[in-house]
């Protein structure tokens, strides 16, 4: 027969055996909370060093671009005379008005792109594909623009022209991938995506209207390339009317 003291004893082991299997638990879910905590702490560090990879190459095309623009503006030859010199400074207005333009043009894609990449909050491949196609068509404005200075009449306003256009066009689908597949952050609305887009696609329609214009003008398409210096300001004017007339509604 059993003692009360062994029983006792036996239940008290128990109870203790309990105790120790609970605590085992409770460690291991702690554990499995920390490491879901750390994994996802490593997913996030990792995908901000991949957005400062992304944002870093492209900013390096961007100011290689930009840089190679002045190598098509050629220094005039070493003369005594002043005014031989002013001479061969106005023969190169093509290719000054194309390096003004050019700079300003590439200035306003990095901004935008720029500003894109401030409400992106994550890629995938295509995303990334899509920006190598954008970097692209960046990386091919210098030589669309020497052709300018180099080739007389229109075809070397439509392989510039036709350049900017698609480099618009890849970037409006680039901005429209994003937010179709959620990668921006939560705060950007429908309207916001509207506007952005009008912005990006505004330089497309100076470009795409000058290819016509080439074919009747070369040099009056090229001048109507300075209607990009009011298109932003006229594009804004619309918005706030189209915003002033919605809130009296």
């Amino acid at each position: 027969m059993t003692s009360r003291s062994g029983y006792d004893g036996c239940e008290n082991e128990g109870r203790i055996a309990q105790t120790h299997l609970n605590d085992y638990h409770l460690g291991d879910r702690s554990s499995y909370a920390m490491g879901e905590s750390e994994a996802e702490g490593q997913a996030t560090g990792t995908e901000t060093e991949g957005m400062a990879r992304l944002a870093g190459f492209s900013d390096g095309v961007f100011a290689i671009a930009i840089t190679l623009l002045i190598l098509n503006i050629e220094v005039p030859e070493s003369t005594a005379s002043a005014a031989v010199a002013v001479a061969q400074v106005i023969r190169e207005w093509p290719d000054v008005l194309s390096y003004v333009i050019s700079f300003l043009v590439i200035g306003n894609y990095w901004i935008v792109h720029h500003s894109i990449f401030e409400d992106v909050d994550s890629y995938d491949r295509r995303f990334l594909w899509l920006n190598v196609v954008y970097l692209m068509f960046i990386a091919f404005i210098p030589f669309s623009t020497s052709l300018l200075g180099d080739v007389p009449g229109r075809f070397p306003v439509i392989v510039y022209a036709g350049t900017l256009t698609l480099t618009s066009i890849v970037l409006a689908v680039l901005w429209r991938y994003a937010w179709t597949y959620e990668l921006l952050d939560g705060t950007v609305d429908g309207e916001k995506v509207r506007d952005v887009t009008a912005g990006i696609l505004t330089p497309a329609v100076v470009f795409a209207g000058s290819i016509l214009v080439s074919f009747v003008s070369a040099q009056l398409a090229m001048y109507s390339w300075l209607l990009l210096l009011f298109a932003d300001s006229a594009r804004e004017r619309l918005l706030r009317e189209r915003n002033r007339s919605g809130e009296t509604r």
